[in-house]
This record gives C-alpha cells, sequence and structure tokens, in this order.
C-alpha cells in the first residue's frame, strides 16, 4: 500500500504554524487539510491539533509530527 500523510490543521494555532513550517521546508509530501476552512474531519476523533494520519492510521500529535518526521526521514 502506498503512504500517504494527511496533516489535518486548525487556524489560530502554532503548532500548526510550526509543523506546516518543518513540512514545506523539508519538502516532505503530505496532504494538508485545514478543518476550519475545508470542513473535512480526521479519520477518527481527535483532542489537538496538529494531527498527522498515515493512511488512517493516527500517528502523532502536535510538535510530535516534526520528531516523527526526523526519525522517519532521518531530516533534522
Amino acid at each position: 500500500m502506498l503512504k500517504r500523510y494527511t496533516l489535518y490543521v486548525s487556524n489560530d494555532c502554532s503548532q500548526c504554524d510550526n509543523v506546516l513550517d518543518y513540512i514545506k521546508r523539508k519538502n516532505i509530501a503530505c496532504l494538508v487539510i485545514n478543518i476550519d476552512d475545508e470542513g473535512d474531519s480526521p479519520p477518527e476523533p481527535v483532542f489537538i491539533y496538529p494531527v498527522l494520519f498515515l493512511n488512517e492510521e493516527l500517528l502523532a500529535y502536535g510538535l510530535d509530527i516534526i520528531e516523527h518526521f526526523q526519525l522517519s526521514y532521518n531530516r533534522p
């Protein structure tokens, strides 16, 4: 199965901005969905944003998303 990252973010969220900046700087392929602007919701209920899914599996919340990519891609 093809890996497909989906990042759910919300408005006025500093951690969302930090994670988005990291993903852009490192050129990581990731679908970004703003739940406030687009009205979509994650595949399961979540309690904080940003939240990262791989396909339908929840991987990480908040700044732990950056750590996930650093470990997965060896991109400090």
